[in-house]
């Protein structure tokens, strides 16, 4: 017995549109300037250790940054963990203001404990 049969679906196709490049963007620049240059930060240290050929400076021509810049970046993974975890993971307003520059200060603080005092002095 030869039939052939036959399936029919009615099916919605809807057009997808692909997220621009601009979309993208102003998802990323509406996060504070602080926690993008961290997660920067994480991701030069990454290249930087993936590839030993790949120097600083290299990342900074990449950038278009200079070297003592990338360096002052590379600074705030010195921070302890809970101030990287608030700057990462915070709805606080206050993160939103500080600047990189106000951070630089508490990353050259050895002891982490005094880091976590001068971060909630910034934060009140």
């Amino acid at each position: 017995m030869d039939t052939e049969l036959k399936y029919e679906f009615k099916i919605d196709l809807k057009p997808v549109r692909r997220k621009s490049y601009r979309y993208n963007m102003a998802k990323i620049s509406n996060e504070p300037k602080l926690r993008q240059y961290l997660v920067l930060a994480y991701q030069i240290q990454e290249t930087l250790e993936r590839d030993c050929t790949i120097t600083a400076k290299k990342v900074a021509e990449w950038l278009n940054m200079t070297p003592p810049r990338i360096c002052q970046i590379l600074n705030l993974l010195l921070l302890c963990p809970a101030i990287q975890q608030d700057i990462l993971l915070s709805q606080n307003k206050k993160v939103y203001d500080l600047g990189e520059y106000n951070v630089r200060k508490i990353a050259k603080e050895p002891l982490w404990e005094k880091q976590a005092a001068i971060w909630s002095t910034l934060l009140i």
